[in-house]
C-alpha cells in the first residue's frame, strides 16, 4: 500500500547539497549515523552498503541508491577502478510516519532511468553555475529527485519499456557526441525499426526527434547559465555548425542566442556558496 496521502506530499528535501564525487578503490565511509537523507547516484565504479545489521547490498554503475536518516552505514568502494557518483544530500522535511514506514520498506536501490540521471546532472550544474536562488532552486531540484525515486516504484509496472529508457539515458548521456540511430538501438539491443516503434507508441516522437529536442534543450540551459561562448556552447551540445544551432534555437525560443542569452542575464547571478565535496565531473551528456 502507498503511503502517498495529501499530508505526505508535502515531503521535501531542503538545505540541499548536490555534488559530483570520486571515490578510490578500497575506500570506505563509516560506521557513522546518516542525519539525513543522501540519494547517491552510481555512474561508474560500484559500492557496498551495510545499513544496521543488515546484509549488504551492492550498488553498481548505472543504479541509485537512498540512505534514509537514523541508520548506521558503512559503505565500501569495491572493485580495481574509481567509483564516480553524484551525491544528493540533504534534510527530510514533513516526513510523515505512514511515509516514511513505506521508504523504509522500499528497496533501497535501482537503475538509474533518463529522468533521474537528467535531474541529477540539472542540479549539478545549477550548482556549478551558483545559479541556485540561494538554495531554493537545488532544494527544488533534490526533492524532484526523491519524489521521482518514489514514484518510478510506485508506478514500476507501467514504466516505459526497458528499450525506450536505455536509449534515452543513452542519448543524454552522450547529446554532445556525433551518434545515430543506430547507435541508439544498439544502446538499446533492439532493431532501429522496433526502437522507432516503441518511441512513437509511447512517446509520440522518435529516437532522433528526441535527441535533437534533447540538444536544444541543453543549448537553452547552457546559454542562460553559463558564459561559453555560443560556439563553445553549440558544438557541447552537439550541433556541427553555430548556423545550424543558432536556427534551432530560434525556431525553440523566438530568439538568437545572443538576444537569449541576454534576456536571462539581466539578473545579477547570486554569490558563492558552500564548501564544495570533491572529486571531477560526473559523466553527463
Amino acid at each position: 500500500m502507498s503511503g502517498i496521502d495529501a499530508a505526505s506530499r508535502r515531503l521535501r528535501i531542503v538545505d540541499a547539497v548536490i555534488r559530483s564525487v570520486v571515490h578510490t578503490p578500497g575506500s570506505r565511509i563509516g560506521p557513522r549515523t546518516q542525519g539525513g537523507v543522501q540519494l547517491m547516484l552510481i555512474h561508474a565504479g560500484a559500492m557496498v552498503v551495510r545499513v544496521d545489521d543488515g546484509e549488504p547490498h551492492t550498488v553498481p554503475a548505472g543504479h541509485i541508491c537512498v540512505l534514509l536518516p537514523g541508520h548506521t552505514e558503512v559503505i565500501d568502494f569495491t572493485g580495481d577502478s574509481e567509483t564516480r557518483q553524484t551525491l544528493v544530500r540533504g534534510r527530510l522535511d514533513e516526513l510523515t510516519p505512514r511515509m516514511r514506514g513505506w521508504l523504509e520498506r522500499v528497496r533501497p536501490s535501482r537503475p538509474l532511468s533518463s529522468a533521474l540521471t537528467y535531474l541529477a546532472r540539472e542540479g549539478l550544474i545549477t550548482e556549478q553555475t551558483r545559479l541556485t536562488a540561494q538554495g531554493a532552486l537545488t532544494d527544488a531540484l533534490a526533492t524532484a529527485l526523491l519524489w521521482r525515486f518514489i514514484a518510478e516504484f510506485e508506478n514500476l509496472p507501467a514504466a516505459l519499456p526497458a528499450p525506450i529508457e536505455d536509449a534515452r539515458l543513452f542519448i543524454h548521456r552522450n547529446v554532445r557526441y556525433d551518434i545515430d540511430l543506430t547507435a541508439i538501438a544498439e544502446a538499446a539491443a533492439v532493431s532501429p525499426e522496433h526502437l522507432v516503434r516503441l518511441f512513437r507508441e509511447h512517446m509520440d516522437t522518435t529516437p532522433m526527434r528526441y535527441l535533437w529536442d534533447r540538444r536544444v534543450t541543453r543549448g537553452i540551459e547552457l546559454l542562460t547559465s553559463s558564459g561559453l561562448p555560443v560556439g563553445t556552447i553549440a558544438a557541447s551540445s552537439g550541433f556541427k555548425t553555430s548556423f545550424h544551432f543558432a536556427r534551432k534555437i530560434k525556431q525553440a525560443t523566438g530568439q538568437s542566442p545572443t538576444a537569449l542569452r541576454a534576456s536571462n542575464w539581466a539578473r545579477p547571478a547570486p554569490g558563492p556558496e558552500g564548501g564544495q565535496e570533491s572529486g571531477a565531473p560526473a559523466p553527463f551528456g
